[in-house]
Parts: structure tokens; sequence; C-alpha cells
């Protein structure tokens, strides 16, 4: 449990650390999951959209664990927590699927092949979908929760299964001539890096509630505006950091399989255990709007197969009006 300051000075200066391992960290362990995906015949497209998608998700996972199990102890307000976690949830995929890979459109040029896009990008508006589909009675049920949550497991083993296939040989070629203990220690090198981003990403989401819970305005727009920015947060520095290094696969598939990830693996998993009560700004505007915002992404990307400076300015775009409208017209849950 993350502990912070009641001094708004000591927290800003917490929080400007925090950014600092975010940033420095995520670095490190890009370079290692470039290492591995070269020597283990590991596709950067699949590390993104596996290992590092899942290890900066973590974030939303512990959210969303935390709150159901206080939610079955009776030890928070059901809707408020409800409403938290889900605004962090589709807030923080938000973030990733506009804001993000915009940014990181104008930073480096991003190749998109039509398999992944009919592959891993419809499976992250489909996912989107189907939870709005869930939320349409205003709650998220423990069957609904499980049909997500087993469903991401069923994603990750086709996934698994199609990579064995394609680079089989290469593996085992790449394996004859690399030290084991190297792969361990690349892997354990990712593990902890990993936990430090986490670590980092959870100190600067409590201190972003510290500044923002005394105005009083909805749960789910406390976590779209701050806890669900935050949490996104390891994806957007893992993403830049991936493609300055010049491996923009493992950066477009980090933020597709985080927004893969965090609708159907850390949400399922949390209305597996306490099942959400849904309010109604999340079903009429933030799912509409990431559904159909995704749309409009795969069909710039599946016309010109990447992403162009043109079309990441008006995904950024696209996100700065949809915050704008959230606060003017949805402040409060119902």
């Amino acid at each position: 449990m993350v502990i912070i300051s009641q001094n708004p000075i000591d927290n800003v200066i917490i929080g400007v650390i925090a950014t600092f391992f975010l940033v420095f960290v995520a670095d490190k362990v890009i370079e290692k999951a470039i290492k591995l995906s070269n020597n283990l015949g590991i596709s950067q497209i699949f590390i993104g959209l596996t290992v590092i998608s899942i290890g900066t998700s973590l974030p939303e996972i512990t959210t969303h664990v935390v709150a159901s199990l206080d939610i079955v102890r009776g030890n928070i307000d059901p809707f408020i927590a409800s409403a938290t976690v889900l605004g962090t949830n589709i807030g923080s995929d938000i973030v990733q699927q506009n804001l993000i890979i915009g940014i990181v459109g104008l930073l480096g040029v991003i190749h998109v092949s039509k398999s992944f896009l009919r592959r891993d990008f419809l499976i992250m508006i489909l996912s989107a979908a189907l939870l709005l589909l869930f939320a349409l009675d205003k709650e998220i049920s423990r069957i609904e929760g499980a049909v997500l949550f087993f469903g991401y497991i069923l994603y990750l083993w086709f996934l698994g299964l199609g990579e064995r296939k394609k680079h089989n040989v290469r593996k085992k070629a790449n394996l004859e001539r690399m030290d084991k203990k190297d792969i361990w220690k690349d892997l354990a090198y990712i593990g902890i890096g990993i936990v430090i981003i986490v670590a980092s990403a959870e100190y600067i989401l409590r201190i972003a509630e510290f500044f923002v819970e005394r105005y009083h305005i909805g749960g789910s727009l406390i976590g779209i505006l701050t806890i669900g920015i935050a949490t996104a947060l390891p994806e957007l520095t893992t993403s830049i950091t991936a493609i300055l290094r010049g491996a923009s696969s493992i950066s477009i598939g980090t933020l597709v399989g985080s927004n893969i990830t965090n609708p159907m693996f850390a949400l399922g998993l949390g209305a597996m255990i306490s099942s959400y009560e849904v309010p109604r700004p999340i079903i009429v505007f933030d799912l509409p709007v990431k559904i159909i915002t995704a749309i409009i992404i795969m069909w710039f990307l599946w016309k010109n197969k990447m992403l162009t400076k043109k079309t990441a300015i008006a995904m950024i775009t696209m996100y700065v009006a949809y915050i704008l409208v959230r606060m003017r017209y949805f402040p409060v849950d119902t």
C-alpha cells in the first residue's frame, strides 16, 4: 500500500521523482525486450502484445482487484468503487488508443500489417463492444466478468500458438548460440523493471488522487481524468522509448495489447470477484467514444498501412475533444 504525504509540495517532489524512474527504467526494459526478441526469435509485436502489455497493465489490474475485494468486504461504497475503477480502466484505454498512439505517431513512423489489424486491432474493438453490451443493464455480473477473463486467456493461447509456429526454426538456431543464463538475467531484469515502473505509476496515481479528491466530482470522471492517465504512463513511456529506439512494433503492440488486457483481463478479473455497477456516462459516452474512435483509427491504418502525421494529429484532437465534452456534459455519475 502506497502512503503519500499530506503536504502538496512534498507530493509534487515525489511525483517528479516517480516520473523520472518511470522513464529511466522503461528505457532499460525496452532495451532488454528488444534483445530477447532478437535472440529468441520472438517477434517484437508478440513481445508488445503479451509480456510488456500485461506488465504495464499491472496498475489497472491491481486497482481492480483491490477495489473488488473492498466491495466484497463491505469496506467501500460499491457504486463509487465501481465507477472509479471502470473510469480508470476505460480512461486509460482511451488515453492509449488516441493520445499516446497519436504522440508516438508524431515521434516516429509506425507501419502496421493488415493481418495485425484483422486480428489484434479488431479484437481490441470487439472487446470494447462486448463490454458495452454487458454494461447496458448498468451492471457487469460475475458471469460476464468470467466471459471477459477467459476470453482473454483464449486469445493469449491462440497468440502463443501462432508465434511458436512462426518462429520455431529461428528460436532453435539462436538458442544454440546464446547462453541460457543470459536469457534468465534479461528476463529477471525485465521483471524487476516492470515492478519499478508499476510502483512509480502507483505513486503518481495516488498523488493525482490527493489533488483531485477535494473537488467532489464523479468517481468515473476522477478515474478518466487522473487515475486513468496516470495508469497509462507505463504504456506512454515504454511506447515512446520503443519508437525512439526504432522498435515501432513493440510500441504499437504494447498499446493495442494493453487495450485488450485492460477490459478483458483486468476488468474481467475484478468483475469475477465482486461484479460492478456501471454509471450512465460510461454507457452513453465513454464506451461509444472508445469504439467509434477505434474504428476510425483502424480505417486510417488500413488505408495507409502506416500511421501518418495527419492521422496522429487527428487522434490527439479526438482525445482533447472527448475530454472537453466529458467534463462539460458528464461531470457527475448517475
